[in-house]
């Protein structure tokens, strides 16, 4: 029985890669952004801060203030590197088999030329982690690519 249980993988649902898809369109002044990450990267994140396990499946865990500041810590949009992150609203949080979406909005009060987007999700968890942007104005797309080595970019927005 012992063996059996040594063969069976911890999680059933482990996958081999740690990876973000953020989708970001700006439009008339308006950010919308839909990040989707796999929801036991968060829970293990969690336990590496707490020392403690957590169910992210539960909604009511997903309103722990960890969870809430350490995604304005680890991704933020700004006019420039040296601003404040912009406001960004979270619109929701759901789940869909093993993956965690979070909607979020933000709007700009000016037009920048320019956005800074620091993305830094669950490097420091993870040192194979890798977030993929995908920046929409109009019909461009711009893809990024942030890594523990790559935590910021800028997007020309004219």
């Amino acid at each position: 029985m012992l063996t059996l249980a040594l063969l069976i993988p911890l999680g059933s649902q482990a996958h081999p890669l740690h990876l973000s898809i953020t989708n970001i369109t700006y439009e008339n002044g308006k950010l919308n952004i839909s990040l989707k990450t796999f929801r036991d990267d968060w829970e293990v994140g969690y336990f590496h801060y707490h020392g403690t396990p957590v169910d992210f499946s539960d909604p009511a865990n997903r309103e722990l203030p960890w969870f809430h500041s350490y995604l304005k810590e680890r991704f933020r949009i700004a006019e420039n590197k040296d601003m404040p992150g912009l406001s960004l609203e979270i619109d929701s949080v759901s789940l869909e088999e093993g993956a965690m979406i979070i909607e979020m909005h933000a709007t700009l009060y000016s037009e920048p030329n320019s956005l800074y987007i620091y993305n830094a999700l669950l490097t420091d968890i993870y040192p194979d982690q890798t977030n993929l942007v995908i920046f929409g104005l109009g019909k461009r797309e711009t893809g990024i690519k942030f890594d523990v080595r790559k935590l910021d970019a800028e997007v020309v927005l004219r």
